[in-house]
């Protein structure tokens, strides 16, 4: 990691982010002396270098995409003195960060929790002179609704519900597949997942679980809580990895946190003036509004690439709205799903053209709202509550501190939320009434839902986040991010040790310091 020294007051988080530079000793496989030597004066080429006429505007790097990589890889080459150019295709920069500014309660459609040790969001929010608070929203206990029977959480291990078997019975619902695969899990260092040696993990939930001898039922509830789209469609390899990455979070302190489930993280405890989980004040848009300043007029929106052409001298980047644009090195940082979508030339390499078209993406899609009535207290179950049915989880969220009323969240996963993205978002709508009244009552007439979003339903995007299928991780993960040319990659889906936002800080930076390297 490249440690720039800013003149805004240090956070007091600093101490952790070195620590973690230390711990990781920047394992993107590029070292403290190879990063040293790449930011002492790399020597970008001037830029009229690749001018091709006036309809032609050049540059020295090229960034496809406006989320979290490509700021960070724009800000990293624009602070070692590259003309880059950001092409953003929507009007709207952040990716799968997305503070909701214009939905009641302006709740978060993308990415939000920041862990201690998440060293380069926590760097950038003290360059920006942004402000970390603790995670203020708590979901309150859960009930299950497992084969048409509810049961409170407290009763799930000895109930007739519960058709586990010895040890299973044991694990909520909710996490049966979160706690399995952790139990089998043998990765122990960040890199680990790439290691030949864990290849046999690269399998299903399915596999893994019939391997070790599982109940019928432990696989069905494992279906719905598996960190993939189902029990068949993710690698264990890649979220064993991710496991790991949150045990190594958890070490940053305080000494008894606990890790989080289903994305949310109840112990909040501050440590410093960090806690376990962390936000952005005023939404986690206010970091990517900041970064995208930051890059100025060297950023675009509105510029949707069509075609990547690559000879010798550099890269041609044409845009569906006719504007051509020509540097020596070009870093896609868009999903797959997006990158598909785009005329390379010459072609990638097979087993990376194969990765490009077959990387998959998760499924989720939310609504947001608030809770006018304590329904729970009618019909005797918890506020909160999982289901095998097509609604996966209603979080009840405790209130907020400065708020005297609950907010809820509404999921669907897999293949339910790829199936409700299919509606309209008045039929989306209509459809969740009607389910949550047919199997909670009393819910009736006592919540209010204010926003919906689903990223399967972005043409831009294409899912929550990527997913390598069983054996994908074996087969291409460690080369699908090798350089094609004057071609680079990075996103979220390029990451080698990191997870969350920092994944893609990670995958951007990683980028940036590839070109430094080969323009020094």
């Amino acid at each position: 990691m490249k440690l720039v020294k800013h003149d805004a007051t240090p956070h007091a988080a600093l101490p952790y982010q070195y620590q973690m530079i230390h711990a990781l000793n920047y394992a993107s496989n590029i070292s403290r002396r190879t990063a040293t030597a790449m930011l002492g004066g790399a020597a970008f080429l001037p830029q009229a270098a690749f001018a091709q006429g006036a309809a032609i505007e050049s540059a020295d790097v090229i960034i496809i995409g406006g989320g979290l990589s490509a700021l960070q890889a724009g800000l990293t080459l624009q602070e070692q003195g590259a003309k880059v150019l950001v092409l953003e295709a929507t009007q709207r920069t952040g990716g799968r960060v997305y503070t909701a500014r214009d939905a009641p309660l302006q709740p978060e459609y993308g990415a939000s929790q920041i862990g201690r040790s998440y060293a380069r969001l926590i760097e950038l929010c003290r360059r920006f002179d942004i402000a970390l608070v603790p995670e203020d929203r708590t979901v309150l206990p859960m009930s299950s609704l497992i084969s048409g029977q509810w049961v409170r959480s407290e009763n799930w291990e000895s109930s007739n519900a519960n058709k586990m078997v010895g040890e299973e019975r044991a694990l909520p619902p909710m996490a049966v597949g979160h706690k399995l695969m952790e139990k089998y899990n043998r990765l122990t260092d960040l890199q680990d997942w790439l290691d030949p040696n864990f290849a046999d993990l690269d399998i299903s939930m399915r596999q893994l679980l019939t391997r070790h001898g599982h109940s019928a039922e432990a696989l069905r509830l494992a279906n719905f809580s598996t960190g993939g789209d189902d029990i068949d469609s993710a690698s264990m390899l890649a979220l064993m990895q991710e496991q790991v990455r949150q045990r190594l979070d958890l070490s940053f302190g305080p000494t008894d946190a606990k890790p989080a489930v289903m994305g949310f993280q109840e112990n909040i405890k501050v440590e410093g003036e960090l806690a376990t989980i962390n936000n952005i004040a005023g939404g986690t848009s206010t970091l990517t509004t900041a970064m995208a300043a930051a890059l100025g007029d060297q950023l675009r929106t509105g510029q949707a690439v069509q075609r990547i052409d690559m000879d010798q001298q550099g890269a041609e980047v044409a845009c569906a709205n006719g504007r051509r644009y020509r540097a020596k090195f070009v870093i896609a940082a868009v999903p797959f799903t997006a990158l598909r979508k785009i005329t390379i030339t010459p072609d990638l390499l097979p087993l990376q053209r194969e990765a490009v078209n077959k990387l998959g993406y998760g499924h989720t899609t939310r609504g947001f709202g608030v809770i006018d009535k304590p329904y729970w207290e009618d019909d005797g179950l918890e506020p909160s509550f999982f289901t095998d049915g097509p609604i996966r989880m209603f979080w009840a969220l405790k209130p907020r501190s400065d708020e005297n009323y609950h907010r809820f969240m509404l999921v669907f996963t897999g293949q339910s939320a790829a199936d409700i993205d299919k509606m309209s978002p008045a039929d989306a709508r209509a459809f969740s009434a009607a389910e949550l009244a047919r199997i909670r009552p009393s819910m009736v007439g006592r919540t209010q839902l204010n926003a919906w979003y689903g990223w399967g339903r972005d043409p831009m995007i294409g899912g929550c986040r990527h997913l390598f299928a069983p054996g994908q991780v074996t087969r291409f993960a460690a080369d699908m991010i090798t350089p094609h040319a004057g071609l680079h990659f990075a996103g979220e889906h390029t990451r080698r040790i990191d997870f969350g936002m920092e994944s893609a800080l990670e995958s951007g930076e990683r980028a940036a310091f590839e070109i430094i390297e080969r323009m020094s």
